[in-house]
């Protein structure tokens, strides 16, 4: 593995940490363009150039300026000489922390190219004593925007606390 499939790996986790829209979770306007490094670590890494797909295994977790991603699995799919990035997983304990917004599933996959996050497997997205869980969260990163499903026969909750005003 070359210093451009490291960089093509944290270009790719970069997007992934970006953040997620969901009341409370807004992707950041105007990012910056020099964002810090991406720090992985595992238990192990399996690498197939040929099914062009990378494994890290055993309490991953990937870090990048304040934002970790937390998982049993992180699965990264790439394609082409390049070595493009077109799809992240994280697996197993999912928990995505930025600051106090905190999301948890069974399963995060990131669709690069749509800039689309689906997390599953009893997945809840919260901040401070705010919260909505479903079946289902898709989080469109680019739109701002968010979708909860509670799946058939489910149901969506979610609670959000007025914020208290500061008077002088």
């Amino acid at each position: 593995m070359n210093l451009s499939m490291f960089r093509q790996i944290a270009c790719s986790l970069l997007v992934l940490l970006l953040g997620f829209p969901v009341p409370g979770f807004t992707a950041p306007e105007g990012l910056p363009e020099a964002r810090g490094p991406v720090e992985v670590v595992a238990d192990r890494l399996d690498v197939d150039d040929v099914a062009q797909y990378m494994v890290f295994t055993g309490n991953a977790v990937a870090t990048q300026d304040g934002v970790t991603i937390h998982g049993d699995r992180l699965t990264v799919k790439y394609q082409g000489e390049n070595r493009e990035i077109v799809q992240l997983i994280a697996e197993g304990h999912v928990r995505i922390v930025e600051t106090t917004r905190v999301a948890t599933g069974d399963k995060a996959i990131f669709y690069r190219q749509e800039d689309r996050m689906v997390l599953t497997g009893s997945p809840q997205v919260t901040e401070g004593d705010n919260f909505v869980r479903g079946e289902e969260i898709t989080i469109f990163l680019n739109d701002r925007r968010s979708i909860v499903s509670g799946g058939s026969g489910g149901r969506v909750n979610a609670v959000f606390t007025p914020q208290k005003e500061n008077k002088p």
